[in-house]
């Protein structure tokens, strides 16, 4: 079941990434500095998602079924976060 988590963790963090990545190509899609924005101020990623829904909510929602399928598989390998 560890085993499982771990890969869990992994492949979650994988489709997490990819989202990301396809959310920085539509934002560099539309303007260079939409990209730097969204890069290194995540204020300026919401709000570019707000603003540009109809494109941005495929990436959006793959970062989102990364985020909990890493999740998951973090609570099935027993990995315990820092309180």
């Amino acid at each position: 079941m560890v085993s499982f988590g771990y890969i869990l963790l992994a492949l979650g963090f994988i489709i997490g990434l990819y989202g990301e990545i396809r959310f920085l190509v539509v934002a560099y899609k539309r303007n260079l500095w939409w990209f730097f924005g969204c890069l290194f101020l995540p204020i300026v990623g919401w709000v570019f998602l707000a603003f540009n829904l109809k494109t941005t909510i495929k990436p959006f929602a793959l970062s989102l079924i990364g985020l909990i399928v890493a999740g998951l598989g973090a609570w099935m390998a027993g990995i315990d976060w820092p309180t």
